[in-house]
């Protein structure tokens, strides 16, 4: 697997569109391409997949902190 970012992108774009994990051979032909460059799965790990886990903790949060101060009442 190997972590590529496109070249040119929007800055209001979702970070799932300039940032992808892909087999060796499609990030490989996509380079050769010229649209997309190697990064960092560092890069990929904090822009794409935490950033999905931030979103649902949060929710979960606030239907547990809900549920409890309604017991509470």
């Amino acid at each position: 697997m190997k972590t590529i970012i496109k070249k040119v992108f929007e800055e209001d774009e979702p970070a799932t569109s300039y940032i992808r994990r892909l087999s060796d051979e499609k990030a490989k032909d996509l380079v050769k391409d010229g649209d997309w460059l190697y990064s960092p799965k560092q890069r990929w790990k904090t822009e794409v997949r935490d950033a999905n886990k931030k979103e649902e903790s949060t929710q979960t949060k606030n239907k547990k902190n809900k549920k409890k101060k309604t017991e509470i009442v």
